[in-house]
């Protein structure tokens, strides 16, 4: 199939972005409600840019946290680290990143910089290094060591970007094994995911 910006938005990938967005938003508010250290917010941007390609999973990124602002206005400032995480990990899709364990470690690597960078700008510019999330307890024990607001929030970050990145990939990776072959090869990004010979060839 061709892949882009103008064949991108298909029927198909277009119908991925309710349920992307239900994913995120159930994710979200799970860990806001138990005040989790970690989120898992981000499996429906995942599955969507691993399916349907880097601006499909972006709008799912946008989306997903507008409608989280909707019951908490953090969440619309966050856009961006959403957006950046379905834009790259479409890529990496695209790429072919996603079919051995080195792709893999390489996004995540990747995924786990973009989120981090993005996450703290917004953090420190927007919200002064505090959000009301669990993480904010690692952020102060590196502010008592004696590390700057910047650097404790980006450090932060790092850790639990890691850990969300390894958790919402994984969770979208199960999600994908399960789709059936015969959905997987209408979406323009779901070939390398297809699991029989057989289908790759239909």
């Amino acid at each position: 199939m061709k892949q882009g910006l103008k064949y991108d938005f298909s029927l198909f990938s277009l119908l991925l972005i309710p349920v992307g967005v239900s994913l995120n938003v159930v994710g979200y508010q799970l860990c806001t409600l138990l005040k989790l250290p970690i989120f898992i917010d981000q499996i429906g941007t995942m599955l969507v840019s691993m399916l349907a390609g880097p601006w499909i999973g972006l709008l799912t990124g946008l989306l997903g946290n507008v409608v989280n602002g909707m019951l908490n206005p953090i969440a619309i400032g966050f856009s961006i680290v959403s957006m950046s995480i379905g834009f790259c990990s479409g890529y990496f899709s695209k790429w072919g990143f996603y079919r051995n364990i080195l792709g893999v470690i390489f996004s995540c690597i990747i995924l786990t910089v973009v989120a981090a960078m993005t996450a703290a700008v917004v953090i420190v510019f927007m919200f002064g290094g505090v959000t009301g999330a669990g993480t904010d307890i690692l952020t102060a024990t590196f502010l008592a060591t004696g590390k700057a607001l910047w650097e404790s929030v980006l450090s932060t970050n790092i850790i639990s970007g890691a850990v969300n990145t390894i958790l919402n990939l994984s969770i979208s990776w199960i999600i994908i094994k399960r789709i059936p072959d015969r959905f997987l090869i209408k979406l323009n990004y779901g070939y390398s995911y297809i699991k029989t010979k057989e289908a790759k060839y239909e």
